[in-house]
């Protein structure tokens, strides 16, 4: 939705003089509020429409939350985000005062979560299952590489134990006497597929040394196409198939091996490139804070812009209305 123009025009007439005068800027308005947008008497539309962006964007990303790790639900995630921006919504017009456009979103923002609210209700209790599954398989005993071979043949193998626990956890839970579809739909899921993959994801607790999974090596590959996309703002990382396993070996040195190549960068320098890192990476961080709690980060958004507004005006921070 845009806004209308006559308000917008009659707000800027209020700023241009304000703006132009501008002295020290926040750090805050360097890295959401990019200079090009506040320098100049038209750019505060385009402040306006930046600040409503952040409500699109927060809600945006709660209704495409995804989820890559086991046992992860980025659909309850997401669920959980857009009902914690409701309420932001809700207690920001209680204290900034009505506006035409957040007040439209946080209609279809409660309309969305009452529609969804029983479903969510039910993958939350699924969820809780499987983080009681998972703390089983994280908490299960596994061979030694130290443990005589001959002793550990003789014992009944630690796969056969996890898998009778898991079963007794599923029967338990298919048991109750309350049970939300999409449980049932687990259970059943459980087990058409149990005998078919389960004896063969539970090497792991019979031979000694080897992993669970190997989420902790594709985490640092995950660092490394991180920072090769960040250097070369390309979307492929071919090139960490030649440099990639040289990169790897710096995980294994020691601060004290790291710490001269560090001090021979001139400080300026380095303060520098701090500097912009930080202000690239500023909307990837504000991200993260909203899928922690999105009420504080919304509201940061929110006092920060009004201190800019008030500061520049110097007069009435409400929205422009739409006409």
């Amino acid at each position: 939705m845009r806004r209308g123009e006559k308000g917008l025009t009659d707000e800027t007439s209020t700023f241009t003089p304000v703006i132009q005068t501008a002295g020290k800027e926040t750090r805050f308005e360097q890295l959401l509020f990019p200079k090009a947008l506040t320098a100049s008497g038209p750019g505060v539309v385009a402040v306006w429409q930046h600040y409503y962006d952040y409500y699109r964007h927060a809600i945006q990303d709660a209704l495409q939350r995804s989820s890559r790790k086991p046992f992860q639900c980025g659909g309850l995630q997401g669920y959980e985000q857009l009902v914690g921006i409701g309420q932001h919504l809700h207690q920001r017009r209680i204290q900034f005062g009505p506006d035409s456009y957040l007040d439209q979103l946080q209609e279809r923002v409660q309309t969305a979560v009452q529609k969804v609210a029983a479903q969510a209700e039910g993958i939350r209790q699924a969820h809780t299952f499987l983080t009681r599954v998972e703390q089983c398989l994280a908490h299960a005993a596994r061979p030694n590489i130290d443990t005589d071979d001959q002793e550990h043949t003789l014992s009944v193998p630690d796969s056969q134990v996890v898998r009778q626990e898991m079963e007794r956890m599923f029967s338990d839970l298919a048991q109750q006497p309350v049970v939300h579809p999409v449980v049932r739909r687990l259970v059943r899921k459980w087990r058409s597929m149990s005998n078919t993959w389960l004896p063969g994801i539970l090497h792991c607790y019979d031979i000694p040394g080897l992993p669970r999974s190997n989420l902790d090596l594709e985490s640092i590959f995950g660092r490394l196409r991180r920072a090769q996309r960040r250097i070369s703002g390309r979307k492929e990382t071919a090139p960490l198939r030649i440099f990639g396993p040289s990169q790897i070996m710096l995980f294994t040195l020691d601060e004290e091996e790291v710490l001269p190549q560090l001090q021979s960068v001139p400080a300026d320098v380095y303060w520098s490139q701090r500097r912009r890192q930080a202000e690239r990476e500023e909307p990837r961080r504000w991200l993260r804070r909203l899928h922690r709690d999105p009420a504080p980060a919304l509201q940061q958004v929110d006092e920060q812009f009004y201190a800019i507004v008030n500061a520049r005006a110097g007069a009435s921070s409400n929205p422009p209305d739409d006409q």
